[in-house]
């Protein structure tokens, strides 16, 4: 009798699975992105805990609509609103990480003023401080870089809590796989390991280090002799050359901007980069985008207010959502309704 009752309970179950899969109006990759990111971030997308700190990331005040989400039982209004919502903060997520994911395809990304002043610095052996406008896709360039070269760079990511000489040694050590003994400077360990593997040391978003840190940059050029590259934006330049004694290390200053645009008068003309920048990120994110959508990413791109490369990947990433959804079918229309959605929760 038990057994009889444990197969009916087992169809049933089966039943409603059905049921459930057929109303599942979700789209199933921000779901995927959504649980990678639980996992990126070292939480369990079966607590209530860390699932409430999603939602708060979110602007919500528990874990419910986190929770409905993941286990398809959405009856809390509008999801487009959830999911546009929830791809505004993986994209920012993004960005503050310094990109989760790398570009593999050189021949689809080309940033050669970045290349260059990368391979320069390692050639010349001294520190190097690129800087350009922000969101112009340094990042990327540097990330590609690194992941091309990973025998020899030291790549990180600065952000406004990971700046102090002290995390910035920790991270490099934690991002080299070296642990230090109890009782062993860090700094020296680090310093060792750099000048022994013959290694570059890339800071990204250099314009947030501490005086400190800048101190310590220039006693670590001056004892181990590796080159040390720096991206940042244009401030960079006059935190570097505020200090005779820092600007005195500085061995070559580069603006990675110059190839973006061509001038033309008042009008700017996208330049060679900004065409390959665009069209590798709706290769990346809107792959049926067409020669319109392209116009419209370009325009985007050349935005002084835009947020620049940052801003055309996630009106990409919106616009294929858009697309799959199905409520539109005209891929130059699904981007120009992600605009309209993003100004609109800016708004908000």
């Amino acid at each position: 009798m038990k057994h009889t009752h444990g197969k009916a309970t087992a169809a049933q179950d089966l039943y409603q699975a059905a049921i459930d899969a057929q109303r599942d109006k979700r789209n199933p990759d921000l779901v995927a992105r959504l649980k990678a990111h639980f996992t990126a971030r070292g939480l369990d997308e079966t607590s209530i805990k860390h699932r409430s700190i999603i939602g708060g990331d979110l602007g919500y005040a528990d874990q419910t609509a986190v929770y409905r989400y993941l286990s398809n039982k959405w009856t809390l209004g509008d999801l487009e609103k959830f999911e546009t919502r929830l791809v505004a903060h993986l994209e920012n997520e993004m960005r503050l990480d310094g990109g989760a994911q790398l570009i593999t395809d050189p021949a689809a990304f080309v940033h050669p003023s970045m290349f260059a002043f990368l391979n320069q610095v390692r050639a010349c052996g001294n520190i190097g401080v690129a800087h350009g406008p922000a969101g112009i896709g340094k990042t990327c360039a540097c990330r590609l870089y690194a992941a091309q070269n990973k025998g020899n760079t030291l790549y990180l990511h600065l952000v406004t809590w990971k700046r102090r000489q002290s995390i910035i040694v920790q991270s490099l050590l934690k991002a080299a796989g070296i642990k230090a003994s109890r009782g062993d400077c860090k700094e020296e360990v680090l310093a060792r390991y750099l000048q022994e593997k013959g290694m570059m040391l890339v800071l990204d978003n250099a314009q947030r280090l501490t005086r400190h840190s800048r101190d310590w940059l220039r006693d670590l050029l001056d004892n181990t002799g590796i080159p040390i590259a720096l991206i940042g934006n244009p401030e960079i330049i006059k935190q570097w050359a505020a200090c005779d004694q820092h600007k005195r290390v500085v061995g070559l200053k580069r603006d990675v901007s110059v190839d973006l645009f061509e001038s033309d008068g008042e009008k700017l003309i996208p330049g060679e980069t900004s065409e390959a920048t665009v069209d590798h990120l709706l290769k990346l994110h809107f792959p049926k985008s067409n020669a319109a959508v392209k116009r419209q990413a370009l325009s985007l791109l050349t935005r002084a207010d835009s947020g620049a490369a940052g801003a055309v990947a996630m009106h990409a990433r919106l616009a294929d959502l858009m697309l799959k959804g199905g409520k539109v079918t005209d891929p130059a229309e699904a981007f120009r309704l992600a605009s309209t959605q993003l100004i609109q929760q800016e708004a908000a």
